[in-house]
């Protein structure tokens, strides 16, 4: 990092009335933050910002601070508690969005009513101190929440989500059994969770206006613990759901394979699915309860039109076609293995079921970069 007096320095003269964009990012591999001189945008200076980046910087409370311009404000590892947030927040009544990532001394996140125009807020905790958002910004329609534990949420009267967006340990299971009735208007909902062992039942009729769903469960800590078929509970509760993606993956498989299984498929209860039309897995494999879920949602969605069934990773770079390497990055050996199982699952319990009218779509490691044919017995 250059020498204090010379950042000063350049502030000094970067820093004018009438700047409309701010970004800095600076070095913290030192473990000192260094402290960005928030004066120089008290009073009249800080007025016509538009956009304010900052990174790796540390906030000290100075008066006279007000963004009366802000439409967007993106902190990055920056040392700032929730009261100074607060304070700079005070004023700006122009806000639209909001990004925080790694602020990691905020305990409590407050979002005031004053921020009328909010519309965005995307929120990542990499530490583990944050414990209570709360939003009474009335106007917010997209939020995103992302951390290593679950925290509090608390969302003002009146709130209607189109967007939303969690990602933390045990999130399906707090969706399940404490999402906020406030949230009833979500349109577009995705959850991701490296954490799961309790399936929680969904009230009917939860999330009536839930349009698209985003499951990721590709980071399940104890993947073989976990039963695909709770999250029918999670589609029953939604009865307007038109778009499903999940993402399953498993670098290798643990769940109970269906290959070699002599057992009946489980029928599992469930009600019809009018408004489905789109459903797409990522990382299809084997595990009796996936194929058991994937059936079901067959045979109980009349709308159905595109099953994609993906037994790669649904990255890019495997794939010759979607690619600028023009050869697919090599699969390794175990996770090749668990292709072939899957495909043979998909020929031996899930094609047969598919009607005519839906157009299923399997997706498997090219075989030109992938010398082993894939041999479907």
């Amino acid at each position: 990092m250059p020498k204090v007096c010379n950042i000063d320095s350049w502030f000094q003269n970067a820093v004018t009335p009438g700047i409309e964009e701010l970004t800095v990012e600076l070095s913290s591999k030192s473990g000192i933050y260094y402290n960005f001189p928030w004066s120089l945008l008290a009073n009249e200076s800080g007025n016509t910002i538009r956009y304010l980046n900052i990174s790796r910087c540390a906030f000290s409370p100075t008066s006279g601070l007000c963004f009366k311009s802000l439409s967007r404000l993106d902190l990055s590892d920056v040392d700032i508690t929730g009261d100074q947030l607060g304070s700079l927040l005070h004023n700006s009544f122009a806000l639209q969005r909001m990004q925080l990532k790694f602020c990691n001394k905020i305990i409590c996140l407050k979002i005031p009513f004053h921020l009328q125009q909010l519309r965005y807020l995307d929120v990542f905790d990499g530490g583990r101190m944050l414990r209570v958002i709360e939003v009474e910004a009335p106007n917010l329609s997209n939020f995103q929440f992302r951390g290593h534990r679950q925290v509090q949420l608390s969302f003002g009267v009146g709130l209607q989500f189109k967007n939303f967006d969690l990602s933390f340990p045990g999130v399906l299971s707090y969706v399940c059994a404490d999402f906020p009735s406030s949230l009833r208007y979500v349109e577009a909902l995705s959850l991701g969770s490296c954490h799961e062992m309790i399936d929680t039942p969904v009230l009917p009729s939860k999330f009536l206006h839930l349009k698209h769903l985003n499951v990721d469960l590709s980071t399940l800590t104890f993947p073989s613990t976990y039963d695909y078929c709770s999250l029918i509970s999670l589609f029953d509760a939604s009865p307007s759901l038109e778009t499903l993606v999940m993402n399953v993956l498993q670098k290798k498989m643990l769940h109970e394979s269906i290959v070699g299984d002599t057992s009946h498929l489980r029928q599992m209860p469930g009600h019809r699915h009018d408004s489905l039309k789109t459903v797409k897995i990522i990382g299809f494999s084997s595990a009796k309860s996936l194929v058991e879920l994937t059936c079901h949602i067959i045979e109980n969605t009349t709308s159905l039109e595109g099953l994609t069934l993906d037994t790669t990773t649904g990255h890019p770079l495997y794939s010759c076609l979607t690619n600028n390497i023009g050869k697919c990055m090599l699969l390794h050996g175990d996770f090749m293995v668990e292709v072939r199982q899957g495909l043979l699952a998909i020929r031996t319990y899930v094609e047969p079921k598919v009607p005519s009218r839906v157009k299923l779509n399997v997706v498997e490691p090219c075989r030109r970069c992938h010398d082993q044919p894939l041999i479907i017995c």
